[in-house]
């Protein structure tokens, strides 16, 4: 008994000195980048709280969105003062949260909502996550988001940091025996919105597959409907107009896709619901035609797809006024 004791001890203690060992090289590196301001996520919410009532028109979203909107285009045309709060691998319940927070500062007459599959899906990238929500203000919203929108696998990931980081740590150990690099260059900023210079090679198209569907995915209609609709009440309780778009894909990969499940879908839901929605790969395409050079990667437009998808919001937006 002793023994085991002992042996329990010790490796509890080997745990806790790792875990402290991980939080300390994982999120040391965020510290510093707040401490610089130079930290994404942090410039975003500190140009929420900071600007109150500064911002008529709200883009959120996945890093698609954050790739696809470039506000400084749509204010020229539009006369807006818009601003992109998308962020990386975004859940709905983290939307939703995000937007919750976002109304507590600001008095947007638009919300822009991207959706996409992986927007509800059963997985969850709990780092970004809660890298984003770290910066609301309200302690209270923080924790909804953790227990009410992820449970107790929320809470656990969100306090055992080799838990909250295995993805990262995984990477970095296949990093070791890889000489691949990242090309993506994410240091050009405006609005929120990524300013990507970088363009899909031949090689990536070469290997792209068809947008996610049913089978592939693990999306999760009702995690969607759950959250969709709670944006919706919170948006028209706050005297604003939800409209949704789907981000445009490159050409090759609609191409691959015999079924659209996740266009249909989103279509079909936000019809029933009332809500004005916008597929940017087929809305206005007989102006706005994309290439697989538009994009960075398989799902990320370059700057040049984004003045394309900022063009096509402006047409949105203002049809989605006249219809009001």
């Amino acid at each position: 008994m002793k023994k085991f004791l002992k042996q329990f001890i010790y490796g509890l203690l080997a745990f806790s000195i790792l875990n402290v060992l991980i939080a300390v090289i994982y999120e040391y590196p965020t510290h510093q980048s707040v401490k610089n301001k130079t930290n994404r996520n942090y410039l975003k919410w500190e140009a929420i709280h900071q600007d109150e009532n500064t911002f008529d028109l709200i883009i959120i979203g996945t890093s698609r969105t954050y790739a696809s909107f470039n506000p400084v285009i749509i204010d020229s045309v539009l006369h807006t003062n818009a601003y992109n709060m998308a962020t990386s691998a975004q859940d709905i319940a983290e939307t939703y949260y995000s937007l919750e927070e976002i109304f507590e500062y600001q008095k947007p007459k638009y919300v822009v909502v991207d959706l996409f599959f992986e927007t509800a899906d059963e997985s969850y990238d709990y780092y970004q996550t809660f890298s984003n929500s770290s910066f609301y203000n309200s302690s209270k919203r923080k924790f909804e988001l953790i227990y009410d929108g992820y449970g107790t696998t929320g809470l656990l990931n969100y306090s055992i940091p080799i838990v909250k980081f295995k993805n990262y740590i995984k990477q970095d150990l296949i990093g070791i025996f890889s000489n691949n690099e990242s090309l993506r260059k994410e240091d050009i900023w405006i609005k929120g919105y990524l300013y990507d210079t970088l363009t899909v090679s031949k090689a990536e198209i070469s290997n792209f597959g068809a947008i996610s569907n049913y089978q592939n995915s693990t999306f999760d209609k009702d995690r969607f409907t759950h959250y969709f609709d709670k944006i919706d009440v919170l948006v028209k309780a706050n005297d604003a107009k939800l409209i949704c778009v789907r981000t445009p894909y490159p050409p090759t990969r609609l191409k691959l896709t015999e079924t659209d499940d996740e266009g249909n879908f989103f279509k079909n839901y936000t019809t029933k619901a009332n809500v004005p929605y916008y597929d940017l790969n087929t809305f206005a395409n007989d102006t706005y035609k994309y290439k697989d050079q538009d994009f960075a990667d398989y799902h990320h437009p370059n700057y040049k797809g984004a003045r394309k998808a900022s063009l096509q919001l402006i047409e949105a937006l203002k049809e989605a006024n006249q219809n009001n």
